[in-house]
C-alpha cells in the first residue's frame, strides 16, 4: 500500500506496476464511482504491464483511500489526480477510466492537454439530467441496496469496509446529483485534442448507446467502441475484446 497525502490530510491510495523501463509509456487506470482499485481492472493488470508503466488510483473516500471532508465533490476528486501526477513527475501517459473514473479522465483531458495523451473511457454517464440523478439516488441506498441486491453490498464492504461503504453510498448519491449543473458540458469537451475512445456495452443499464454515440460525435478525435453482450458492470467485460482495442489505442 503506497499513499499520497493531499492538503487536506486525506490519503490517496495508489500501486504502480510494470517496472521503470522508461521507454514504456506511462497508464492510468481509473476505477467508478463505488469502485476500487483491488476490484477493478485487475484482469488487465498482467498484460498491460508488459507494455506500460500502470498507476492504479484509489478514488477519494473509495478503496484504502480516505476522504477528510463529508462529501465527494467531482472537482476535488480531479485535483487529487493532477497533484499525484505531479508528485509521480509524470508529464505524459494515457488514461482508461471506468464508469465516474473515464469522466474525471475527461477532466484531465481538457486541464491537462499537453499531459493526457489517449483516454478510453469505459460505460461512463456523460449526460447527467435531473431524471437520470434522481434515479440514481433511489438505488444509492444502503438499505436497499443490502436487501435488494446483497451479492453487490457484500462486495462494497469488501472493497471500502463495514461502516464505510453506506457512507460512501450516501455520498455518491449527492456526487451523481451535482452533477446535473455542476458536470462537464458537451460545449467543454469539443476543446479536448486527444484521442477518445468512448467504449460502452450494448447491454448497459446505466449509459443508453445513443448517448454514447453522441459523445464521441462531439469530440473532435472521439472514435465509439461497443461491446457486446456487456453490462454496466466492469465485471461484464470480457478481456478480449477490450484489451488489444487499448492495446492499439494507448500508443504514443
Amino acid at each position: 500500500m503506497t499513499v499520497w497525502t493531499a492538503p487536506d490530510g486525506s490519503d490517496i491510495n495508489y500501486e504502480q506496476y510494470g517496472g521503470n523501463d522508461a521507454h514504456k509509456p506511462h497508464l492510468l487506470l481509473l476505477p467508478g464511482l463505488l469502485g476500487a482499485i483491488s476490484s477493478q481492472w485487475r484482469p488487465f493488470l498482467k498484460p498491460l504491464s508488459e507494455s506500460y508503466r500502470l498507476l492504479f488510483v484509489d478514488l477519494r473516500g473509495h478503496g484504502r483511500s480516505k476522504n477528510n471532508v463529508p462529501t465527494l465533490n467531482i472537482q476535488q476528486m480531479g485535483k487529487d489526480l493532477i497533484a499525484l501526477l505531479d508528485h509521480l513527475n509524470i508529464e505524459r501517459l494515457h488514461i482508461a477510466g471506468y464508469s465516474l473514473g473515464g469522466y474525471l479522465g475527461l477532466m484531465l483531458a481538457l486541464s491537462q492537454p499537453r499531459r493526457v495523451t489517449t483516454l478510453l473511457m469505459h460505460a461512463t454517464k456523460f449526460y447527467w439530467t435531473s431524471e437520470a440523478a434522481q434515479e440514481m439516488q433511489q438505488q444509492l441506498n444502503p438499505d436497499v441496496m443490502a436487501e435488494k441486491v446483497p451479492t453487490y453490498a457484500d462486495q462494497l464492504v469488501k472493497d471500502h469496509g463495514g461502516r464505510q461503504w453506506r457512507i460512501l453510498v450516501r455520498q455518491a448519491a449527492e456526487l451523481a446529483a451535482s452533477l446535473v449543473d455542476g458536470g462537464l458540458k458537451e460545449r467543454q469537451v469539443t476543446n479536448i485534442q486527444c484521442p477518445v475512445l468512448v467504449s460502452v456495452g450494448d447491454r448497459d443499464e446505466l449509459v443508453p448507446l445513443p448517448e454514447a454515440f453522441r459523445l464521441s460525435r462531439a469530440l473532435p478525435q472521439g472514435e465509439l467502441l461497443v461491446l457486446p453482450n456487456t453490462h454496466h458492470p466492469l465485471q461484464t467485460v470480457h478481456l478480449i475484446p477490450l484489451l488489444p482495442m487499448m492495446q492499439a489505442f494507448h500508443t504514443e
